[in-house]
């Protein structure tokens, strides 16, 4: 028997230990739910378990891309149902207005309640879903599964009825403005500007802004202390000349529009003048698109076509809503799609990462009674070299 070598307690100490670390391991993992606590537990399953996960993540957001599409596709389905009765009940109105018992009176009547159906188609088509028109007319595509796939939505026009379009009021432009869109007489495409002495003062330049354009000739009018120049927030350009000076407009180009034939002149001579001379002017662009409804029934003629347009029109609503039909049931199946999917990668995930408690449970058992055992084996392996003392005695 030795002493300085305790083969049997180091033994036991050793399996005393391999237990604990067991048990602190199924401790852990009921505890937490899940097999994998740390990458030493499975190294690999948890590499596939972060790819899954990821998966999942990217599917949920692939639902949400649907979900939205189909709420979007039902609004406009909603507004074409609106639509299609407004329609309907125009052209019972122009049917009414051909009764030749009508007089012009009573299809004036008639009109105002045609008038305000048109009125709300039009207004319809302007509608938008989060910032997106509904009938743009564009086709949008649908992000349909974690990998970015897309379904091409069909887009739907919301031209209705073909009234013909005429342009709004002039409304200022903001000084970011292209000069393209500005108004003849200060759509600067090539000329300049010169002094008395022939110096130019300012060089017109192609694609200039409204701001470049106030900005440029004001810098060059106050260089040369010939005036100035300043644009006003309500689209009035002011241009001012001071005592003792003749600006003179030179063309250099075809389509050359000079700046001051705008306001009346192509020479300022204030060379006598006691005072600056300052000209005013307003610079426009033209405003959006308002609708003209050239559509009536007033008159006997006018119903025939105004029939004829809300005919038309109602075959066009009923086709986009047959496209706006096509289009969500083809997003119902995929977002079904992606909810299987779903269901099945979380699936395939629980396998890798959750723990199954009722196994578990029976392994903290045993490890907790092989430390218990471990434990009382190692006091004992403690106490074996004490028997030396015997033969000692």
């Amino acid at each position: 028997m030795v002493i300085n070598t305790n083969i049997l307690a180091q033994n036991a100490a050793s399996q005393l230990g391999s237990s604990s670390r067991l048990l602190t391991q199924s401790l852990a993992r009921l505890s937490s739910g899940s097999k994998i606590n740390s990458a030493e537990d499975d190294a690999a399953g948890l590499a596939v378990s972060m790819r899954v996960g990821a998966q999942i993540s990217r599917t949920d957001a692939a639902a949400s891309n649907v979900s939205s599409a189909i709420s979007f596709s039902q609004t406009q389905d909603g507004y074409l149902d609106k639509v299609g009765a407004a329609l309907s009940r125009m052209s019972e109105l122009a049917v009414e207005a051909q009764d030749v018992t009508k007089t012009t009176s009573d299809r004036v009547l008639y009109d105002q309640e045609f008038q305000s159906l048109d009125s709300y188609v039009y207004n319809a088509a302007t509608k938008d879903f989060n910032g997106v028109s509904l009938f743009s007319g564009n086709a949008l595509n649908v992000t349909t599964d974690s990998e970015g796939s897309t379904f091409q939505m069909q887009g739907i026009s919301g031209n209705f009825l073909n009234d013909p379009l005429q342009p709004g009021p002039p409304v200022p432009p903001t000084l970011g403005t292209a000069m393209t869109q500005v108004v003849p007489g200060f759509n600067a495409t090539w000329g300049d500007v010169t002094d008395q002495n022939g110096n130019a003062v300012w060089t017109a330049f192609n694609s200039a802004t409204v701001g470049d354009f106030v900005n440029s000739l004001n810098q060059a009018l106050t260089t040369m202390n010939a005036g100035s120049a300043v644009y006003h927030a309500d689209g009035q350009l002011s241009v001012t000349v001071n005592p003792g000076q003749i600006l003179t407009e030179t063309s250099s180009g075809g389509g050359w529009t000079p700046i001051f034939s705008a306001l009346g002149l192509q020479q300022v001579d204030n060379s006598h003048g006691a005072s600056p001379v300052t000209m005013t002017t307003s610079l426009s662009v033209a405003g959006p698109p308002q609708p003209f409804n050239q559509l009536g029934i007033t008159t006997l003629q006018g119903a025939k076509a105004a029939l004829d347009a809300v005919t038309s029109a109602i075959a066009q609503v009923a086709s986009n809503r047959a496209t706006v039909g096509s289009n969500l049931e083809r997003l119902t199946y995929t977002s079904s799609q992606l909810a299987t999917l779903k269901d099945n990668l979380s699936a395939s995930n629980s396998q890798i990462t959750d723990v199954d408690v009722a196994q578990e449970s029976t392994n903290y058992s045993k490890y907790n009674i092989l430390v218990q055992a471990g434990t009382a084996m190692l006091a004992q392996a403690n106490t074996l070299p004490q028997s030396v003392l015997k033969l000692l005695g």
